[in-house]
């Protein structure tokens, strides 16, 4: 048996240690939008104010929200189904991973107060090429491992081996 906590995790575990494999980036897009969608659904189930730093965004205004969800989710939806358009073809921005892995990591943040070794691996990715968000994450390990290591964002062979590392992603005591 499987919790969809689970299998949440699982599938963002994957995702993860494919996007610093620099894999395909279609499986990482798959696997990471299957672990934002159950997340978000479980935490909505659960009544958390904000399920999703995407979908949930208080800027975009009532009137808009249907069309930038579904501009959110076209790859995910594209990549999942051909009923509706079998011979469909999709300009992908490999870049939209990237954000769609940072809203699972931050929603299952809130979820499970376990972690996911590979997901403080990615938040420390994040913060290290973007060094303006450090102070917005407490027991950023990482990304506080690779400042004081000068590991730069573009060593994704480093990233990878720290999700290995465990000793240095566990949580404080």
């Amino acid at each position: 048996m499987i919790s969809k906590l689970e299998a949440a995790k699982r599938n963002l575990r994957m995702a993860i240690r494919l996007f610093f494999e620099q894999g395909d980036a279609v499986a990482v897009h798959t696997l990471g939008a299957s672990a934002q969608a159950i997340v978000r659904d479980i935490a909505r189930a659960r009544g958390l104010e904000h399920a999703s730093i995407l979908h949930d965004h208080p800027d975009v205004p009532a009137h808009l929200r249907r069309e930038w969800i579904a501009k959110l989710n076209a790859a995910r939806n594209f990549f999942k189904h051909a009923d509706q358009d079998p011979e469909g073809i999709l300009e992908f921005d490999e870049s939209q991973n990237e954000l769609v892995l940072l809203d699972a990591v931050l929603v299952l943040s809130q979820l499970d107060s376990d972690g996911l070794e590979e997901a403080n691996v990615f938040v420390g990715w994040i913060t290290t090429g973007h060094p303006e968000l450090r102070p917005a994450v407490s027991n950023n390990v990482i990304g506080d491992y690779c400042a004081r290591n000068n590991v730069l964002a573009s060593d994704f062979e480093r990233f990878r081996e720290l999700c290995d590392e465990r000793i240095l992603v566990d949580r404080p005591r």
